[in-house]
């Protein structure tokens, strides 16, 4: 299904019912197929591990309520579409989106064409992060289901700055954001003149950040904004932290301790050697690597190396594959 300039395969709905709930992966063209299921009271943490698209709750207000309360509380209510039928669009707990005409769970090949429509409608309207002017996550997860569809080679890069927290606690929220509008800057400029027409970048949120561009451009990308984020992030901080290296302040125990000048970790996932499925699993890889990264000190680039057995060479490398740049050499 198309809309606009947008093309939908297939969409993730949790449906909340009486006593359970499942998570539904349509195809737009079928009727639905049943992934999983779980007991009501496991969908908290349901949520924290899967990532549906849309909710649509055919038990009561009450627990359609709940869920976009506990939505909010992981930060993802402006991500995940809640669908209530006896709540009126744009009343509290649920998301503004335009139906046709009333659901009926009856129907499901009339009910996923309605609720697909609805999600492309929705996120053809996601306004840009306020804070740095890019788009969130639906653009993103459109143009990777996209390009998975059309069998199309692509590179994401996920960003995410390492000490932020604490720089965050240490100098107020404000220059937390002047640091994170700092990184969208760079990651604009990299895009902009080292990519293509059709590669873009995305705010995912707080101080992570995507890019999707080609598996040929991904390098060079990346290794731009490791040197240039090197360069700006001591002059984020004041003296005399920007002189001895590093801030003093409490850990997450209450602990005191140093945290040095924040560095950038970048995870790279491409499709180029392995099938990427969709934008859950693309998703699901990169926060694997983004996690690696993140234990090695300094500001580090690495890549998803590993590889489909069908497109394995002999002897090759199934590791993730680290790069750095010349100014930050391994401490």
């Amino acid at each position: 299904m198309e809309y606009g300039n947008q093309k939908m395969e297939s969409i993730a709905i949790l449906v909340v019912e009486k006593g359970r709930a499942r998570v539904v992966r349509f195809r737009v063209e079928v009727a639905g197929e049943s992934d999983w299921s779980l007991a009501c009271h496991t969908a908290a943490e349901t949520l924290k591990r899967l990532h549906p698209d849309l909710i649509t709750v055919v038990e009561n207000e009450g627990r359609a309520r709940w869920l976009a309360e506990e939505l909010r509380r992981q930060g993802r209510e402006d991500v995940v579409i809640l669908i209530h039928p006896e709540t009126p669009a744009g009343a509290p707990g649920q998301s503004h989106i335009n139906l046709p005409g009333p659901l009926d769970p009856s129907k499901p090949g009339k009910l996923v064409l309605q609720l697909a429509r609805a999600l492309l409608e929705a996120q053809a309207k996601e306004p840009a992060n306020p804070l740095t002017g890019l788009p969130g996550v639906g653009l993103l997860r459109t143009e990777v289901e996209r390009r998975v569809s059309r069998k199309e080679a692509f590179a994401f890069l996920y960003l995410d700055l390492d000490n932020f927290k604490a720089y965050n606690d240490h100098y107020g929220f404000a220059r937390g954001d002047e640091a994170i509008k700092a990184l969208a800057g760079q990651v604009k400029a990299a895009v902009a003149q080292h990519g293509k027409d059709a590669d873009f970048c995305v705010h995912i949120g707080g101080d992570d950040f995507g890019i999707l561009t080609a598996p040929e451009r991904a390098n060079q990308i990346a290794e731009v904004l490791l040197k240039e984020f090197g360069r700006i992030a001591p002059t984020l901080y004041a003296e005399p932290e920007r002189s001895r290296g590093y801030l003093v302040t409490r850990d997450r125990r209450g602990n005191e301790a140093n945290f040095p000048i924040m560095t950038l970790s970048i995870a790279g996932v491409s499709n180029q050697h392995r099938r990427i499925s969709g934008y859950l699993h693309l998703s699901e890889i990169a926060a694997e690597i983004k996690a690696y990264a993140k234990v090695v000190p300094g500001s580090i680039y690495v890549q998803d190396r590993r590889q489909d057995p069908s497109s394995a060479r002999p002897g090759g490398s199934q590791s993730p594959k680290k790069a750095r740049p010349e100014n930050n050499p391994p401490r």
